[in-house]
């Protein structure tokens, strides 16, 4: 199963003058804030009881908020990765 989190952003989805050019940024313009994320967090917590395979993708990447909502969903379902590759997010 996969749960896309493209954000809040209703005026964002809804707004009818948008240029072709910017749909992408204006949609997924939005930051889950701490209640809105452990909100999901029982739900996902539900899902896993029924699900062989549960993926979280965070799409709501316009503004830059997708990495740092991950981060905060992980340590909300004490999500913790051994073994992995270094990190390139030190170069930047």
């Amino acid at each position: 199963m996969l749960v896309r989190f493209h954000g809040r952003n209703i005026y964002g989805w809804q707004k009818q003058r948008r240029s072709s050019e910017d749909w992408r940024e204006v949609r997924y313009l939005y930051r889950y804030n701490k209640e809105e994320l452990e909100e999901w967090a029982e739900q996902i917590i539900k899902l896993t009881k029924t699900s062989k395979d549960l993926y979280l993708l965070f799409n709501n990447n316009s503004g830059g908020d997708a990495a740092d909502n991950a981060k905060q969903m992980m340590q909300l379902l004490h999500i913790e990765y051994e073994g992995l590759a270094p990190r390139q997010l030190d170069l930047f």
